[in-house]
This record gives structure tokens, sequence and C-alpha cells, in this order.
């Protein structure tokens, strides 16, 4: 695996409350109908002893520059690594509005867009018929 995107902003939910994110966190992308895609981070069950299953979260989406980076690998289902690797809480930025930030890891050759199958069979002039000559 190698770095396919070092640092991607995530456009966050305006429901988003940070507070359980953590640097490391496993985070999930999903290709969406719309051509976007979504981060999903999985949160422990609130079920005491562990009880429960964990719950994945729409914490956003990834900005254009990303999703036109990543949507070959998903389109192809390709193995991805992606983690949460910067968290700034709202009341530490100016902005007072949180940030995330995640990186992405995979195999180079699943970003490659496909390009176009080139012709196998081409016009030739050896099978078009011979016109007639005109004969002086």
């Amino acid at each position: 695996m190698k770095p396919i995107i070092h640092k991607a902003a995530i456009i966050l939910d305006a429901n988003l409350v940070s507070g359980g994110i953590s640097l490391g966190d496993r985070a999930l992308l999903s290709l969406n109908l719309d051509e976007t895609v979504t981060v999903f981070v999985e949160r422990p069950s609130r079920l005491p002893f562990g009880l429960g299953e964990p719950r994945l979260v729409s914490v956003g989406k990834l900005g254009a520059r990303a999703t036109e980076i990543v949507r070959p690998a998903l389109e192809r289902k390709a193995d991805l690594r992606v983690r949460i690797i910067e968290v700034e809480p709202a009341h530490l930025t100016r902005s007072g509005h949180a940030a995330l930030f995640v990186s992405v890891w995979g195999n180079p050759v699943d970003i490659i867009q496909p390009s176009s199958t080139p012709e196998i069979f081409t016009h030739s002039k050896i099978n078009d018929p011979v016109p007639p000559r005109d004969e002086e």
C-alpha cells in the first residue's frame, strides 16, 4: 500500500459532534449515486460491558478533487486504508467549525482511470475492391 491522498479535508455534516473521533480511527468510504464520496466512522456500542454492535456514523463528504482521485478505486471495489489523521475541535479553530482530515492508502494502479481500448481491427486498403482501370 502506498499513499494515494496524504491529507484530504472532509466537508462535515452539520449535525456532527466530533467527540469520540480521534487520530488513527478507521474510516470507510462509500461512493454515492450522485458521484460523491461519503465518509463513515465506526463508533462503539453505547451498551454496557461491550454488548451490541458498533455502528457506522456518516461524518461528511470528500471534496471534489479527492473524490475524483478515489472514484476509480471505489468503482473497482479496491482495498483502501482510510484513517483520520487530524481532528480540529470547533473551539480551537478561527472559523469556529470543527474540521476532520483523512489519509487514503491503497494500490496506485487502482486509481488509474481506465483508458479506451484501441480497436483491434482497423480499416485497411488491402481488402478494398480494386477499382477497374481505364484502358487507353
